[in-house]
């Protein structure tokens, strides 16, 4: 089992890493559905079919959703804690009483902070990070902000700054993150309401 990575520059002559060489994570191949994971749990020794683990993950899916939509934290053990965020318009309200939930809130979005075996530091004890071979061309780039080199508030390492995640931003939020995408950081990675994502 490997994470792979690319290395890239930065071309940006604004930023304080120049020129300086950095590494982003690429997946390989073709992006897993469900259909893809459930036949993939069926292969593990389980005695439960494809189309079963399939109907018990498509319901999780739905219900995870219901229940944050109620205001609860769902916490799959070893996986993440999945809860509803909220992301306000940029300019706020002048009071507390101007304040207008029609007016103000921008959107609600999915937050999860990974727990047990998916946190940072357990991921980096087991990932074996290997650079992607050049001649490798089946791969996509899942890491828009550098590891290194960054600075809170502000994107130096090269990579774009951050500012409506979609895919969600995977643990390192070396920029300001005020999108609406899932944030699965650990260990005090800001959220984009202005929070703390800790692992529980």
């Amino acid at each position: 089992m490997s994470v792979f990575y690319r290395k890239y520059q930065n071309k940006n002559p604004k930023s304080v890493a120049f020129n300086k060489w950095f590494a982003r994570a690429v997946t390989i191949g073709k992006t897993m559905n469900i259909d893809d994971l459930a036949k993939h749990m069926s292969e593990h020794n389980t005695p439960y079919s494809k189309g079963a683990i399939k109907g018990v993950l498509t319901d999780m899916i739905g219900c995870v959703r219901e229940l944050m939509l109620e205001g609860k934290a769902v916490k799959l053990e070893g996986l993440a804690i999945f809860s509803a965020g909220i992301k306000t318009k940029k300019n706020g309200a002048p009071t507390s009483a101007d304040f207008s939930t029609t007016k103000h809130i921008d959107s609600v979005y999915m937050r999860a902070r990974a727990t047990g075996e998916f946190t940072r530091q357990e991921l980096t004890k087991a990932g074996n990070v290997t650079e992607l071979p050049k001649n490798f061309t089946d791969y996509h780039e899942e890491d828009d902000e550098p590891q290194n080199g960054g600075s809170t508030g502000s994107n130096t390492g090269g990579g774009s700054q951050n500012s409506g995640s979609t895919g969600g931003n995977t643990g390192s939020n070396t920029g300001d993150n005020t999108g609406g995408g899932s944030t699965t950081g650990d260990n005090g990675d800001r959220d984009p309401d202005g929070g703390t994502n800790s692992d529980e």
